[in-house]
């Protein structure tokens, strides 16, 4: 990981269910389409739910952060895939991970520095691929080792209303995206 560490952190206290603002750094379109084959069919293998692949930038529980000073630092965002990767959580079950550069990480900690911020995780790069163990991924494993071959250009953060926990594909299905912020046009 960078070296780039912050200080100011809050970790969220969960009630049974809190409400998020979740703010996500979305790939470019070109590159997003390459994420959402892949996300697709695995959703349709799972009858499960088709979701935006998304970066978890960061979350908040009810105000609106000054984002100019964090959009600026993301201009030209560019990272590169390191793995594809599973875990036993619902949602980073399969996910590609990114290299965390100084140029995210310091955008990470201007977010973090906006009054208000919330975290329940440390922070590790990723899009998720699906939700849920994959019913079968061998049957696209090309597509998704296709993935790691070129960087991912991030060009907008989007914020995400989102209901905690996140454990069944009912809940995500009550994501309501509330603003979208294009990082390219920023000055």
């Amino acid at each position: 990981m960078g070296s780039l560490i912050c200080e100011r952190s809050i970790r969220l206290g969960m009630s049974d269910r809190d409400t998020i603002i979740a703010y996500w750094l979305l790939p470019a379109l070109d590159h997003a389409a390459r994420f959402q084959r892949v996300v697709d069919k695995l959703a349709d293998q799972q009858c499960g739910v088709r979701f935006l692949p998304h970066l978890s930038f960061g979350s908040f529980l009810d105000n609106k952060p000054d984002l100019s000073g964090v959009l600026q630092l993301l201009c030209g965002l560019e990272l590169r895939p390191t793995e594809v990767a599973e875990t036993a959580s619902f949602t980073m079950s399969l996910f590609v991970r990114f290299e965390p550069t100084e140029q995210l990480l310091q955008a990470r900690c201007a977010l973090e520095a906006c009054p208000g911020f919330r975290t329940s995780r440390d922070f590790d790069p990723h899009i998720s691929l699906c939700y849920g163990a994959p019913v079968n991924k061998g049957a696209i494993q090309r597509e998704i080792n296709a993935l790691l071959d070129q960087p991912v250009l991030f060009d907008r953060l989007v914020a995400t209303e989102i209901s905690l926990p996140v454990e069944s594909y009912d809940d995500i299905k009550l994501w309501q995206q509330r603003a979208e912020y294009p990082i390219e046009s920023v000055s």
